[in-house]
């Protein structure tokens, strides 16, 4: 039984050992990431008062063996439309505009795209889009940018964390001591301002280009990982309970 304990604890501490240089590699990936992320912030700040105008156009060609838009009727219906090939002359191109286009021969609800056209190309299509300009705000960025350097920053204590826990496992004589309770304790919290920091990143990095707009989603296997954590220092703190009480038996 004896021999059987210290086999486990040796694996324990091996264990230790692999994640302890892990967390090294992690803790410097992780301040990497936050002064690149400086460097970024400071250029930006000294064009803090301009804008980035961008406006994407793409063109897509397709061909077919036979008629295209004839194979199209029978999965796209238009109202007032039988034949979808009356939509595209022989001769000429169909304009698709969106709600800032003018001219269109069909009306189309999409505020992402100014214009798209389409002409006939042998048995196939060549479709042209050209996508509404957005305007990226440097201010906005900068912004961004700096939210990202603290999520890092938070990112870089949790790896810390980590380091410090494979540490004592690393040379533990029992994973059930109050030492590593409270280094995986420490790992647990940690990791919450991490969470809500990739929340607010997300959110403002996805609405660059789109005004003030903010839309926060929550990762679950992220909660769902604080929570199992959390369950394992309940268990570890149980566990060196029921250790204590043997050792005062024994």
């Amino acid at each position: 039984m004896e021999s059987r304990v210290n086999r486990s604890v040796n694996t324990i501490n091996k264990a230790g050992k692999v994640g302890y240089i892990i967390s090294i590699f992690l803790v410097i990936a992780a301040v990497t990431c936050m002064v690149f992320t400086a460097i970024l912030a400071a250029a930006a700040i000294r064009v803090s008062d301009q804008n980035i105008k961008v406006r994407v156009s793409t063109g897509i060609d397709i061909e077919s063996s036979g008629n295209f838009l004839e194979m199209l009727n029978s999965f796209i219906k238009i109202d007032g439309v039988e034949n979808l090939g009356d939509l595209v002359p022989e001769d000429g191109q169909t304009t698709i505009a969106g709600k800032e286009g003018t001219g269109a021969d069909i009306s189309l609800d999409d505020r992402d795209f100014s214009e798209i056209t389409v002409a006939r190309k042998g048995n196939g299509l060549t479709i042209n889009t050209r996508a509404n300009e957005t305007v990226f705000s440097i201010k906005r960025i900068i912004v961004c940018l700096v939210m990202t350097f603290v999520m890092f920053g938070t990112a870089a204590f949790a790896m810390h964390c980590v380091k410090w826990l494979m540490k004592e496992l690393k040379t533990c004589e029992t994973p059930f001591c109050e030492v590593v309770i409270k280094k995986l304790s420490l790992f647990a919290n940690s990791l919450i301002p991490v969470i809500i920091m990739n929340t607010v990143c997300d959110a403002l990095w996805n609405s660059v280009g789109k005004g003030s707009e903010l839309n926060f989603s929550v990762n679950l296997g992220s909660i769902l990982l604080v929570a199992v954590i959390y369950i394992l220092v309940v268990v570890f703190r149980y566990g060196a309970q029921l250790q204590q009480e043997s050792d005062e038996t024994l």
